[in-house]
């Protein structure tokens, strides 16, 4: 089989299993560099060959971070497994035990210095989205304009990890935020999707991490801090705010209850639920965070 007849192979057996659309496109994505790599047909690519890729040159020369590199690990057993209906050595292959740790979470003066710094507008309200609703960034990347329910003030997530639906907050903000972006800075182009590119294209994750990338080092916070960074302060706020652990697992999307007790230890409190964002903006009684926005 050669290399275009994997891709076509590939492609063919991930929608019969109805991945998602960031999934499928990032499988393509990766699985492209993968057999730009070896620059032979997948089919003679050794074990030592696949080990020394994802270990020496992922890991060593990339320096790439756990989770990444057992991403690709995880197209790789895709690629051999289903779609060369190959077996493969998993134990010579392993998977890479991620170090477990307190998620970064940006206090109040972080997240106003950040917010600051972002000059562009579809941008930061990319961002602010991603803070006062929790959406994972290929979430924002397939948001229509038939998703948001300023009615109900809520999202709906058409298309989350693992191909599930939910509801999240809408906060005030960022329906204001939007209504402005709509309005004033998106061209006319027949396309439902939110975000465009600067070319009038669907957003691309890519794109959106590249932008963050520059204003965390504009705002000279940790090159830790990521863009699902934003998504864990939602997730730690709406809890210190007083959701309960259910309620935050509803609306973060998680599959477990065990994923959302990684954030923090809290008390049941039955209040109705307030984006993070709005109680961020709002401040204290004298509104100084607000001013801190520009």
């Amino acid at each position: 089989m050669t290399n275009e007849q994997l891709l076509e192979k590939m492609s063919k057996d991930m929608q019969m299993r109805n991945f998602s659309k960031y999934t499928y496109y990032a499988y393509m994505h990766k699985g492209k560099e993968i057999i730009k790599y070896f620059n032979k047909p997948m089919e003679e690519v050794t074990t030592e060959e696949l080990r020394d890729f994802l270990f020496n040159y992922l890991t060593e020369e990339r320096k790439l971070a756990d989770r990444s590199v057992n991403y690709y690990n995880s197209i790789i057993r895709f690629m051999y497994e289903v779609t060369l209906d190959k077996l493969i050595n998993k134990k010579q292959l392993p998977m890479r035990k991620r170090k477990k740790g307190v998620y970064k979470v940006l206090t109040k003066e972080e997240l106003s210095t950040f917010f600051n710094c972002v000059d562009d507008y579809k941008f930061k309200t990319i961002f602010m989205i991603a803070y006062g609703s929790g959406l994972r960034i290929g979430e924002i990347v397939n948001l229509h304009i038939s998703d948001i329910d300023s009615k109900k003030m809520r999202i709906f997530v058409r298309e989350g990890k693992g191909n599930k639906e939910r509801y999240t907050i809408l906060s005030k903000t960022s329906l204001e935020m939007l209504r402005t972006y709509w309005s004033k800075y998106r061209k006319p182009v027949k396309s439902d999707k939110i975000f465009l590119t600067e070319l009038d294209e669907p957003m691309t994750v890519g794109v959106i991490r590249d932008r963050f990338r520059r204003y965390r080092r504009k705002a000279g916070l940790n090159e830790k801090v990521t863009m699902h960074t934003l998504r864990h302060c939602y997730a730690t706020n709406l809890i210190e705010n007083g959701a309960t652990l259910i309620q935050v697992k509803e609306l973060m999307g998680h599959s477990n209850i065990r994923s959302t007790m990684e954030y923090v230890h809290v008390a049941n409190i039955d209040l109705g639920l307030e984006s993070p964002l709005d109680v961020f903006l709002r401040g204290e009684e004298d509104g100084e965070n607000k001013r801190n926005i520009k």
